[in-house]
């Protein structure tokens, strides 16, 4: 019966996911339970406040910790081990009577009944011990209740960051939105302007001298560098180099953990920082979003709210962005309808279930990274297509406007057209990714994969007259004049143009109707 209930045991945990087995994997604290591999133990969450008990495991042999408290009668019994092995059951008696001897204490029966009462106890705990086993995993898994964690990823945007972290750690009453505690899981994906160094030290003038709005301008070209680089390093020190498999604690925000990564992107750094986690719920933000001090107690009521709502944890919180150029104070700008966003579901500003996240994940596939696809691995796309297979699952969406965040980008300037200019193209090709998963019409409206969008910015450009050189002349003199905003909407319709081309010429590419 014994081996019975643990082959049950093995088969049930055979059918998670990769991502169920790495997310466990970097929980790798204390205690192991076995779920399914003789040479293979799984860790458990340590947290007392997720995980009830620890089950140990052995290396060499499947052992399950069967103590039976209670007799038939109700009364208190000596503990009971059994071990299972690959031949079967075997027990043997232990003078210390140690819990963990992997021990069996035997009672001589003298009648049949007394036989079948020792086997339905001895199944009964057995059982019992499955279900806390499960139990268990399933804590670990859906995360800690009360406990939220906000994963950021991000790359050689040390200033803006230092603001957006700042934020964070003067969030008030946040208690009242049902948020006990919090953690931000930060993940840098291989900065090279001292992100790491900043994070990891204590404070002093050199790292707080890297916050000023003309270093941070410059970190709009990644690897623009020298000076954003030069002047955020410390002795010297190189970032970005190799990844570590473990969380370090800030020393400057208490409530920040650094997890490092090699450069591979945000679709990467985001799964990777959910591995990280562990909070029931999290909240995805950018690396240049500062939020104001009530950002998690208004996400908090929301979804709260929502769950009473429908009963269940269905719902997601998306919070109000409001696009900014002002550095200095942010938090000062007024709500634009240019700010409203028709997205379902984005990362700049939501708070969700994990155990959501976890479902759409598997929609991926058993061997999928995380919730986020890794086939995006250029600029675009990988969050509208998780929203998609959120919806999928029957995920809704609940508008929080009170969760503000301000999203600074620095104000526009010829200089950045360059990138901005490949930032499109790459969005262009992730958008046919995109529709490669979900060939609806819905998806095609949104990455301008229509005749409708290319003959709208054919128009708007002249047939491709205005363009980026053509235009130089006249930008520049808008923005010696301090006439950004202007400038910037002169030339949207170019980089709408570069957008819809490289559609086109991927799709053709692919071979994608």
């Amino acid at each position: 019966m014994a081996a019975l209930a643990c082959c049950v045991t093995c088969a049930s945990a055979s059918h998670r996911s990769s991502f169920d087995a790495a997310w466990l994997d970097h929980h790798r604290h204390h205690k192991r339970v076995n779920l399914g591999s003789s040479r293979t133990c799984h860790p458990l969450n340590p947290n007392p406040l997720a995980v009830k008990s620890s089950i140990p495991c052995n290396s060499q042999a499947h052992f399950l910790h069967v103590s039976a408290t209670q007799n038939i009668d109700g009364e208190s019994s000596r503990s009971r081990t059994s071990a299972v092995s690959g031949s079967g059951v075997h027990g043997s008696s232990s003078p210390e009577g140690d819990a963990g001897s992997f021990e069996t204490t035997e009672n001589s029966v003298e009648d049949s009944s007394g036989l079948v009462v020792e086997e339905r106890e001895r199944s009964s705990g057995m059982q019992s011990q499955i279900a806390e086993v499960h139990e268990q995993v399933s804590a670990v898994e859906n995360g800690e209740d009360g406990l939220w964690s906000v994963v950021i990823p991000t790359y050689n945007r040390l200033p803006i960051l230092t603001k957006c972290l700042q934020a964070l750690e003067e969030q008030v009453d946040y208690e009242l939105g049902g948020v006990a505690r919090f953690e931000v899981i930060v993940v840098d994906d291989g900065s090279t302007d001292g992100t790491v160094e900043f994070l990891t030290s204590e404070r002093d003038e050199a790292h707080e001298g890297c916050q000023n709005v003309d270093s941070q301008a410059d970190e709009t070209r990644d690897e623009d560098s020298g000076r954003n680089s030069r002047n955020c390093r410390v002795h010297g020190q190189e970032t970005g180099a190799g990844s570590r498999p473990f969380a370090q604690q800030s020393r400057r925000f208490p409530h920040v953990k650094l997890v490092r990564q090699k450069h591979a992107g945000a679709t990467t750094a985001r799964n990777l920082g959910l591995k990280h986690a562990s909070g029931a719920i999290i909240v995805f933000i950018d690396s240049d979003l500062v939020v104001t001090r009530s950002f998690l107690r208004a996400h908090g009521q929301a979804l709260r709210e929502a769950f009473l709502e429908d009963g269940d944890d269905r719902a997601f919180t998306y919070g109000r962005v409001v696009n900014t150029s002002n550095f200095e104070n942010p938090q000062s700008e007024k709500v634009k309808i240019t700010d409203y966003s028709a997205a379902f579901f984005a990362t700049g500003n939501v708070a969700i279930s994990r155990r959501r996240l976890l479902e759409a994940a598997k929609l991926l596939g058993a061997d999928a990274d995380g919730p986020f696809d890794v086939v995006f691995s250029e600029y675009g796309w990988e969050d509208l297509e998780l929203g998609v297979r959120l919806k999928q699952g029957g995920a809704r969406i609940k508008h929080a406007p009170e969760a503000v965040g301000y999203h600074w980008h620095p104000a526009f300037s010829v200089n950045q057209l360059p990138k901005l200019i490949e930032q499109e193209k790459q969005r262009g090709r992730s958008g046919v990714r995109f529709y490669q998963k979900h060939p609806n019409l819905n998806v095609q409206l949104m990455i301008q994969m229509t005749p409708f969008h290319e003959l709208l910015w054919f128009i708007l450009t002249l047939g491709g007259l205005l363009n980026e050189r053509t235009l130089e002349p006249i930008l520049r003199q808008l923005e010696m004049k301090d006439m950004n905003r202007i400038a910037a909407a002169l030339v949207s319709p170019v980089l709408n143009w570069h957008t819809v081309q490289a559609v086109k010429e991927e799709a053709k590419r692919l071979k994608v109707n």
